[in-house]
């Protein structure tokens, strides 16, 4: 089920939840059943899971207790065990929507499931909905500790915006 795909990238704090947010109450005004996965950790003020911004209530609304790798690791081993945690609990909200689809899906931190998850799931996820969006961290100020979770996600997040409309923020 080919559909619309659009990605929002950007640094840390420059809007791509709010703007996810906004997309969100449009669709969801219109009617059409959606389904937001939410991904983002809430750490040390990165990360704003959309619930912050909208009652989710009348939407599938999907996420867990997720960890923010670069934030919270000590070093590089520790980034890496949080990130493949991260992308095995983004990896179950994903069955979930997969076995219970909306037309529209909106992933709010796409790239915490992208540090050690695999880029063909995100596209395969993406593909089962007739719209999609995405929100995912593309800059400068969040570095690694050696774990290349950074890199892996640059290239990641790069790929996706060679493949669908993206607004950088």
């Amino acid at each position: 089920m080919a559909g619309y795909k659009l990605l929002i990238i950007g640094e840390t704090g420059r809007g791509k939840t709010r703007l996810l947010v906004s997309l969100v109450e449009l669709v969801r005004a219109l009617g059409v059943p959606t389904t937001v996965i939410d991904l983002a950790p809430e750490k040390a003020g990165v990360g704003a899971k959309v619930a912050r911004y909208i009652d989710v209530s009348g939407l599938v609304y999907l996420t867990a207790d997720f960890r923010a790798p670069r934030l919270e690791g000590k070093d590089a081993a520790e980034e890496l065990a949080l990130a493949k945690e991260n992308a095995e609990k983004a990896r179950s909200l994903f069955a979930k929507y997969l076995s219970s689809p909306t037309p529209f899906l909106a992933v709010n931190d796409l790239t915490i499931f992208l540090h050690a998850g695999d880029l063909e799931e995100a596209l395969d996820l993406a593909e089962s909905a007739k719209a999609f969006v995405a929100t995912a961290y593309y800059g400068e100020l969040l570095r690694d500790k050696g774990s290349g979770i950074l890199e892996r996600e640059r290239r990641a997040v790069e790929e996706l915006a060679r493949r669908w409309p993206t607004i950088r923020l």
